[in-house]
C-alpha cells in the first residue's frame, strides 16, 4: 500500500483554450494532463462496450484557481478569503463554468454530473480548518456569507447600497469575537437571519440565488446543445446530517430548487446516513418535495455502512422508492 495525494484543482485530461472566453479563468498548464490519451482511450473503450460515460466536474471548490486567483474566491465582511472556494457570482468564474462545461461536452461524453455548483458553508475547507471556539450555525453562516465587489454589485442591481447590511453583520460578528456567541442553539433559517440582521438579508439572499440559477441556465444551455445531460449532485444532505428535509437548507448554499429543477435533468444528492430508514426518509423528501425521479448517491463505507448487510437495507430501501438509478462516492464530511 502507498499513500497517494491527489492535486485539487486538477483537470484529468489536457483542456482546450479555445473553448474559454477572453474573460474566463482558464486552467494553468500545470493543473491538467500532457495530453488526452488516458481520456480519449476511456471514451474509445467505453463506446465499443456501449457503455455510457459521464464527466464528474467539481466546479466552484477548487483551491487551486483560488490560489492563483485570489479576486475569484468568496470573500466576506472582513475581507477574509476563502481560497478554496470560488464565488459562483464572479463573471470571470463564470466564464470558467461555461468554458469547462464546453470543453467536457466536446470529448464525447454522454453527461455531466455537477458537483459544488454553488456557495460553501464556513467549514467547507480542504484543510481540516478549525475556530476553536463554539460557534453558532448562524454565526458560521454570516462568517462565511460572500460579500465579495461582484455579490455586491448583484444585490445593488435591485436594492440599495449593501454597505449598510455589510456593516451590521460585520458588526455582529465583531461582538461574536470579542465576548461570546448569543445564537447558540438557535436554528439557522431565513427567518431567524432576518430576526438577527434584518429584512435586508433576505433580498441579499434571493439575488445571490438568482445569480446561481442563471449561471445553471448558461451551463445547461451548453449541455443541451452538444446533446448530453447535465445532473445536479447535490450536497444539501450533508448541510445538516440529522434532518429528514435536506432540500430546505439548499438556500444555504444559493440553491433555490424551485428554479434548479426546472433547469437540470435530474438532482443526485448525497444520501449519506448511517440507518436506511434514514436514508429512506431523506430520499423520500426528494421525491416529495421535487417532484421529479433522483438518482441517489450513497457512501459505502465508514461512516456510514459498516457492513453489508447494511449497505444492501440501504440499496433496498431505495430500490422500494422508486428508485433505480444509484451510485457511489466517497465525499469526506
Amino acid at each position: 500500500p502507498a499513500l497517494e495525494y491527489l492535486v485539487d484543482g486538477f483537470h484529468y485530461y489536457k483542456s482546450n483554450p479555445q473553448m474559454y472566453s477572453a474573460d474566463a479563468i482558464k486552467p494553468e498548464i500545470k493543473d491538467q494532463l500532457a495530453t488526452n490519451q488516458m481520456l480519449d482511450s476511456v471514451i474509445t473503450t467505453a463506446k465499443k462496450n456501449n457503455f455510457q460515460v459521464n464527466a464528474w466536474a467539481v466546479y466552484m471548490h477548487n483551491s487551486a484557481i483560488g490560489f492563483n486567483h485570489p479576486d475569484a474566491v468568496v470573500t466576506n465582511v472582513f475581507g477574509n478569503k476563502f481560497l478554496s472556494e470560488l464565488c459562483p457570482v464572479n463573471p470571470a468564474v463564470a466564464e470558467y463554468a461555461i468554458g469547462l462545461t464546453k470543453d467536457l461536452s466536446s470529448r464525447g461524453i454522454d453527461g455531466i454530473r455537477a458537483e459544488s455548483l454553488h456557495f460553501h458553508g464556513a467549514r467547507h475547507g480542504e484543510h481540516h480548518e478549525r475556530f476553536f471556539i463554539e460557534l453558532s450555525p448562524i454565526t458560521e453562516f454570516l462568517f462565511s456569507l460572500c460579500f465579495c465587489a461582484y455579490c455586491r454589485r448583484n444585490y445593488e442591481v435591485d436594492n440599495s447600497s449593501s454597505d449598510q447590511l455589510s456593516s451590521k453583520i460585520k458588526s455582529l460578528l465583531t461582538q461574536v469575537f470579542d465576548e461570546k456567541d448569543p445564537w447558540v442553539g438557535k436554528k439557522l433559517d431565513k427567518q431567524s437571519l432576518a430576526e438577527v440582521v434584518g429584512p435586508d438579508i433576505l433580498m441579499y439572499l434571493n439575488s445571490r440565488e438568482r445569480a446561481v440559477s442563471d449561471l445553471y441556465r448558461k451551463l445547461v444551455g451548453v449541455t443541451k446543445n452538444a446533446g448530453i445531460t447535465f445532473n445536479f449532485v447535490d450536497q444539501a444532505p450533508l448541510l445538516d446530517m440529522n434532518s429528514e428535509n435536506a432540500t430546505a437548507n439548499s438556500w444555504q448554499v444559493g440553491i433555490d430548487n424551485s428554479q434548479i429543477r426546472e433547469i437540470i435533468d435530474r438532482y443526485e444528492p448525497l444520501v449519506y446516513r448511517t440507518e436506511s430508514i434514514q436514508v429512506a426518509k431523506l430520499a423520500s423528501n426528494y421525491l416529495e418535495h421535487l417532484d421529479t425521479q433522483i438518482t441517489a448517491i450513497l457512501r459505502p463505507t465508514f461512516p456510514d455502512c459498516t457492513s453489508y448487510e447494511n449497505l444492501e437495507a440501504k440499496f433496498n430501501a431505495l430500490v422500494d422508492l422508486g428508485i433505480n438509478d444509484i451510485d457511489f462516492y466517497l465525499l469526506d464530511t
